[in-house]
């Protein structure tokens, strides 16, 4: 098996969800008592909030880089950055390390691929939302990628990060975010929705919707236990 090394975080409760995903699915691949081999970097949510308020990019950009090379130092086979929006830094992480890093767009997109979807709406922060890291992620792989209006991807990321990213999943939340999802369907004519942030899964744990909705924390979790227990392709497990 080999030992998978966890940048987490951001946030602690979406973090927690990967390590209770991985070692799941282990123990259902391998039966008794096996758990997972894993080596966590839990980094400080406040600190790197507070390094993009002030523009410090470089101290944001040194605490992924510093986790993965002491995840790679502590004898990770290979690296997950436990967030949607930290994947930001994916680039400067896989240039860091001489280990495998999977991207969490690479793991989402196949699993919309093979419904058969074409066409997908993003949630997340808004930083996820607005920026080319993940919907550009997503193109290459043959998605066509909506977002919801400015105004509700700036009400969404107030909920994640004012409410979500302190353990606060609250009702008023929930519904602005089915609504959300209603629309993109309606109006923005997506086929699936992405929940590319690691807490929206967690605030809609048990909801149905029209169109299928895809957990990227769920999927991103589970290639990671695909990639830990099998020799697996290149083409299948892209590195970058």
């Amino acid at each position: 098996m080999k030992t998978i090394g966890l940048i987490g975080g951001v946030t602690w409760q979406s973090t927690a969800e990967y390590y209770r995903i991985i070692n799941t699915e282990v123990s259902r691949a391998l039966g008794g008592v096996s758990s997972a081999r894993v080596a966590m970097i839990s980094l400080n949510f406040a600190d790197l909030i507070s390094f993009r308020s002030s523009g410090d990019e470089d101290s944001h950009r040194a605490m992924y880089c510093d986790a993965a090379r002491s995840l790679e130092q502590a004898g990770a086979d290979f690296i997950l950055i436990c967030s949607n929006t930290g994947h930001l830094r994916f680039d400067d992480v896989a240039r860091t390390v001489a280990v495998p890093v999977l991207h969490i767009a690479d793991a989402a997109g196949r699993a919309v691929r093979a419904q058969g979807i074409s066409r997908i709406g993003l949630l997340g922060t808004a930083t996820t939302m607005g920026g080319a890291f993940m919907a550009t992620a997503f193109r290459r792989m043959g998605l066509s990628v909506c977002t919801p209006d400015p105004q509700a991807c700036a009400r969404i990321d107030e909920l994640i990060l004012g409410e979500m990213a302190r353990g606060i999943f609250s009702a008023a939340a929930r519904n602005y975010i089915t609504q959300t999802i209603a629309e993109l369907a309606e109006r923005h004519h997506a086929a699936g929705i992405l929940l590319a942030c690691t807490e929206l899964p967690l605030l809609l744990s048990g909801r149905t919707f029209g169109v299928p909705v895809f957990d990227t924390l769920a999927l991103h979790a589970k290639a990671a236990v695909e990639y830990a227990l099998s020799r697996p392709s290149p083409a299948r497990f892209p590195t970058r």
